[in-house]
């Protein structure tokens, strides 16, 4: 209350948080968009607010996707992170969050990411588990 004092200072602040995450969300999803779209590689949506994407794998994926980009230097939400206990039973759904680093770093990351899943699906599907 001492700091937004007031509904319309909550809205302000609001107003000026969905300015910085922008482009940010513009980015991410331009870039998956461009990188995995129409592979069925994964699937996402574009949210209508908060500070998370949510992006499917193909099944038994995420964890691996998640290992390849620690290991390329892109550290994500840990696997199972919007399930309960952390457990997805299928391994296929990614949390990203692209709200916390600068953009031109989050450019370098998403495209890592992209190769990730590129690599991590072909590698499942090459070993015939699809499901």
């Amino acid at each position: 209350m001492r700091y937004l004092k007031s509904a319309e200072g909550v809205r302000e602040h609001m107003r000026v948080l969905a300015r910085e995450l922008r482009p940010k969300f513009d980015l991410v999803l331009g870039t998956l968009e461009r990188e995995l779209g129409g592979s069925g590689l994964a699937s996402w949506m574009a949210p209508k607010g908060g500070y998370f994407i949510s992006l499917d794998t193909i099944p038994g994926c995420a964890k691996a996707v998640i290992d390849l980009a620690r290991e390329a230097g892109v550290k994500l939400t840990g696997p199972g992170a919007a399930f309960p206990l952390h457990h997805d039973p299928q391994d296929r759904n990614i949390r990203l969050a692209p709200s916390y680093p600068p953009l031109d770093e989050l450019k370098t990351a998403i495209e890592l990411f992209c190769i990730c899943v590129k690599l991590a699906g072909v590698r499942r599907l090459l070993a015939g588990k699809t499901a």
